[in-house]
């Protein structure tokens, strides 16, 4: 079975491309990891175990490059892809539904091809709303999170997958380093979205720092943009890590990456997630984490303990670590893609 990704989300791109290619299908990205084993994004490794698929990318080219290739697949893509292949997309649900005709309507005239919906946090009322009619027309949807369902004009699901994250390459938690961390892209830049405001007041006389673009400005003092195995080593010799999300997702793949490594954290309360009126229904992670509070100062305290009590902070670390693994492990996700996808 072929399998067409056209996602949104390099780091999400990385790892979809892995698992369903360890799974047995074959895969190709309309992204960053056309060509797997010189990806175009740095934030995560090369795939050389996973084939590029050369019909595809020489198409792409073709075409003037990935963008303009998922807002209207070629027809050499779609012939590689075959009758009975999968095409999945992420949330620019308007490159998809723009050529529904060439691509939906395939399964009404009979064809086994399936087209399906990941969510990744992105979804709000307006993307449900403007789904439901496709998803009349054969429109699978796999969700990432039951709590997606209390968003308005909810169009329904196929399945409930989660992200899915390597517990051997995402594990060795130690805490050697008295501080609280967190990665976020441009977080005070993008305040409200990220939250910043409350980062600032919880983290207001601890040690603390900030990893990400934008990080290491003025006034915030954080390490700026790490590689990837700095990164992984940032996570795994932090003593605690406060979450702050990103709206409206209900958890992001930086939550759970931190969380299997075994690191505890610390989530913000559903009270902060306001830029959508549903927004606080929709925000799962501080259920997932080692605590969670709407207020700023509470959550300074927990930090506070957690940085002072070594015993806590490591028995809260094979708490969070033991239940991300059976959330979000490979193993696990694999199995729930195989059976809704199909036998390779």
């Amino acid at each position: 079975m072929r399998i067409l990704l056209a996602l949104s989300h390099s780091i999400e791109e990385h790892d979809q491309l892995e698992l369903l290619s360890s799974l047995g299908y074959e895969v190709s990205s309309l992204g960053g990891y056309i060509d797997p084993a010189h990806p175009h994004d740095d934030k995560r490794p090369a795939l050389p175990d996973v084939p590029c698929v050369e019909e595809v990318r020489e198409a792409v080219d073709e075409a003037g490059g990935m963008q303009a290739a998922q807002e209207r697949i070629p027809d050499r893509v779609l012939e590689w892809l075959g009758d009975d292949g999968a095409i999945v997309y992420h949330h620019h649900l308007h490159r998809l539904f723009s050529q529904w005709d060439r691509v939906g309507s395939w399964r009404r005239g009979g064809s086994g091809r399936r087209v399906v919906w990941r969510t990744v946090g992105q979804s709000v009322e307006n993307n449900e709303r403007e789904a439901a009619p496709f998803r009349e027309d054969g429109l699978e949807v796999v969700r990432y999170s039951p709590r997606e369902r209390a968003i308005p004009s909810y169009c329904g699901e196929d399945a409930l997958i989660r992200f899915a994250k390597d517990p051997d390459e995402w594990s060795g938690w130690v805490g050697d380093e008295r501080h609280v961390v967190q990665v976020s892209q441009d977080a005070r830049r993008r305040d409200p979205w990220t939250n910043y405001g409350y980062w600032a007041a919880a983290t207001s006389g601890l040690p603390a720092q900030l990893v990400g673009s934008g990080s290491d400005a003025e006034g915030i003092g954080g390490a700026g943009v790490l590689g990837y195995d700095e990164m992984r080593r940032a996570l795994r010799r932090a003593r605690c890590y406060l979450y702050t999300g990103t709206q409206p997702a209900s958890y992001t793949l930086g939550f759970v990456e931190a969380a299997m490594t075994g690191v505890p954290i610390v989530s913000i309360g559903r009270k902060w997630m306001t830029i959508f009126p549903y927004g606080p229904e929709l925000f799962e992670a501080y259920e997932l984490a080692t605590a969670g509070f709407d207020n700023p100062r509470d959550a300074r305290d927990y930090l506070h303990w957690l940085l002072e009590d070594w015993s806590a902070a490591r028995k809260a670390s094979e708490d969070i670590r033991a239940r991300t693994v059976d959330l979000f492990g490979s193993e696990r996700i694999g199995a729930q893609w195989a059976a809704f996808l199909g036998a390779p």
